[in-house]
């Protein structure tokens, strides 16, 4: 009795096996066929009244070992275009933040330049008060104690004017591109320079 209720479950899941088998072999066929004008046709269903070819949509194991290439092809192609554009966005990113830093370094150094003249002329004149007041030979000490004074006062006027090239700078600022804005910014101060005093001449 056992044998024979063995017998049927192994007959009835072979045949379960054998319609799902069946079931994908036929989700796996187009049917293919001309019609009078001559245009080829695919269907997944049998069409009427027309001759037809089934078209196994299978594909072979060379096939699938060729689909597999292919697709690891195109990831690793994908994956390359990805750095070269996140390589691309870091450079224009890059090159965006330094024309920033350059244009903040040369437009505060041109206002340093102006302002330190005048703290130069200020202090001229400064200490000329200081000698006009103070007798270099008769009140020496008052005029050393003014003149130190007034020079003291320079020196922190240009110190805190120099602080303001920091404004430019955050702590993000690479130091390779500060250095490269430095040394740009000096050639194009040398060759200002250059144009100026051949314009003297």
């Amino acid at each position: 009795m056992r044998r024979i209720i063995t017998a049927a479950l192994l007959s009835a899941m072979l045949s379960l096996t054998a319609q799902a088998a069946a079931e994908k072999s036929s989700n796996n066929v187009v049917y293919r066929w001309v019609d009078e004008n001559g245009s080829v046709h695919y269907s997944p269903t049998k069409p009427w009244g027309v001759n037809f070819e089934s078209v196994n949509t299978n594909y072979s194991a060379h096939q699938r070992e060729m689909i597999e290439e292919s697709n690891k092809a195109k990831e690793t192609h994908d994956r390359l275009m990805n750095k070269e554009q996140q390589k691309n966005d870091e450079e224009k990113a890059y090159k965006e933040k330094q024309e920033r830093l350059q244009l903040c370094i040369d437009t505060t150094f041109d206002k340093m330049s102006y302002q330190k003249r005048r703290i130069e002329d200020d202090s001229v004149k400064q200490k000329l008060d200081c000698e006009y007041t103070f007798s270099r030979a008769k009140q020496k000490s008052k005029y050393d104690e003014c003149i130190l004074k007034i020079e003291s006062e320079r020196i922190e006027k240009v110190s805190q004017l120099e602080q303001s090239i920091n404004q430019c700078i955050d702590a993000d600022t690479p130091k390779k591109m500060i250095q490269e804005v430095m040394e740009k910014h000096r050639e194009h101060e040398e060759m200002k320079n250059a144009q100026a005093s051949g314009q003297q001449k």
